[in-house]
């Protein structure tokens, strides 16, 4: 049985603002087991990056309000942690690769350095260790063309693709258990981005890594992923095996996310969801959704609907699920 990496229970963020509280997550759940791929989709502003922010141990203490049942990361509670402890978590237990790799790479030290420094705070590699040799293969393995030339370059020199392949073999250097990627493949060619895919697959196969991969993209989910989450004002909507996400969806906004991707036999215009996502200070009292599904009841305004499961851990929260008698 795979073990279990990620285990948050009922877990809520509120960030002080200065228009006051916001709650930006709402009683949500993340588990992630070993070997296992997770695919976070959702409209950008639905929460997917403040929540596995949390896992990193990176909100602001003064600002974000972090409250769960459980909160188990790597067999520890983190829930009572302060920076040492995170510091000790991060880059060997869990690490994460950003959506901008400009702003996540020290403009005044070498990618060499960078690289040097995480793999001398690992634990993974014993007492004996050449950290350039192991450097050189991580940045092999990401694709980089003349990597003994990179060690000793610094951000500024490299593309955009390149310093986010980088930031992706520093996430990598410290051998962690869970690699949470933020649009990693953004800056990427299409062929680049096909062979860092690979590499993540055969990290979670080989390794046994758990990896959460939040995206804008349901081409890279449907190909990568084994769970999909979708996101949306904050909660989870819908949550799913890849393949009963893309062929048995259930919640409206999952329809409408799959229904907006070019058919088969595209022509014309794409069928786009209608309306704007909510403003989180005034969230309908309901369902969040309310206000742009097309399939909307009287009774979708005034509670908020319970979750259903069908099929194989199949969770979605829709009233529609009471009319099916499921």
């Amino acid at each position: 049985m795979s073990e279990m990496l990620i285990d948050v229970r009922n877990l809520s963020i509120t960030i002080d603002t200065f228009r006051g509280p916001l709650q930006v997550v709402r009683n949500q759940d993340i588990v992630l087991h070993s070997g296992e791929v997770l695919g976070i989709v959702g409209e950008s502003g639905c929460g997917k990056s403040v929540m596995v922010s949390s896992l990193m141990g990176l909100l602001p203490k003064k600002q974000a309000n972090i409250k769960a049942e459980r909160f188990t990361i790597g067999g520890k509670d983190c829930l009572g942690f302060d920076e040492s402890h995170w510091n000790e978590l991060r880059g060997t237990t869990i690490a994460m690769v950003f959506q901008d790799p400009m702003t996540s790479l020290n403009p005044i030290l070498t990618i060499g350095e960078q690289i040097y420094e995480v793999i001398h705070r690992s634990h993974a590699y014993g007492k004996e260790y050449d950290a350039r040799k192991i450097a050189l293969d991580i940045l092999t393995k990401m694709g980089l063309s003349s990597p003994e030339r990179r060690l000793i370059q610094y951000p500024h020199e490299l593309s955009g693709g390149m310093r986010q392949r980088v930031c992706i073999a520093m996430a990598l250097a410290g051998r962690p258990n869970i690699l949470i990627c933020d649009e990693p493949t953004t800056a990427l060619d299409i062929t680049t981005e096909a062979q860092i895919l690979r590499l993540l697959q055969d990290l979670a196969v080989e390794l046994g890594i758990g990896i959460i991969f939040i995206s804008h993209n349901l081409r890279i989910v449907a190909q990568l992923c084994d769970r999909v989450m979708v996101m949306y004002a904050g909660k989870c909507v819908e949550s799913a095996t890849v393949e009963d996400i893309f062929n048995n969806p259930r919640h409206p906004y999952t329809m409408g996310l799959l229904m907006s991707l070019p058919q088969e036999k595209w022509h014309g215009e794409l069928k786009a969801i209608e309306g704007q996502p909510p403003d989180l200070y005034e969230l309908p009292r309901g369902c969040s959704f309310t206000p742009r599904c097309k399939w909307a009841m009287r009774i979708c305004g005034k509670q908020i609907p319970m979750i259903s499961t069908v099929g194989n851990h199949h969770e979605y929260t829709c009233w529609l699920a009471k009319l099916e008698g499921l």
